[in-house]
């Protein structure tokens, strides 16, 4: 299990958070999201914006873009899909 946290996360197709903390199982999947209230061990810290991906989603310069005009005040529906995750990292 993995934990990662940064100010803002986005998790593949329209879930943007601020100030939360994404946990992974072994098999990439994610099983919790919660905000971030205290420091919770074993969690990764970094800074600028983390995306998670599913597998069979490529990452390319257009999700990228689009992601940069997000309004991450808004918070949508925490429901994701049922797969392995890719991690990326942008500051």
């Amino acid at each position: 299990m993995k934990r990662y946290y940064s100010h803002y996360t986005f998790i593949y197709p329209d879930i943007y958070l601020k100030n939360h903390v994404v946990e992974m199982d072994d098999n990439e999947r994610i099983i919790r999201v919660f905000p971030f209230t205290k420091e919770v061990e074993k969690t990764e810290f970094y800074s600028g914006l983390l995306m998670f991906l599913p597998d069979n989603v490529p990452f390319s310069r257009e999700i990228q873009e689009n992601i940069g005009k997000l309004d991450f005040s808004k918070q949508e529906c925490l429901q994701w899909e049922d797969s392995p995750y890719r991690f990326y990292e942008e500051d």
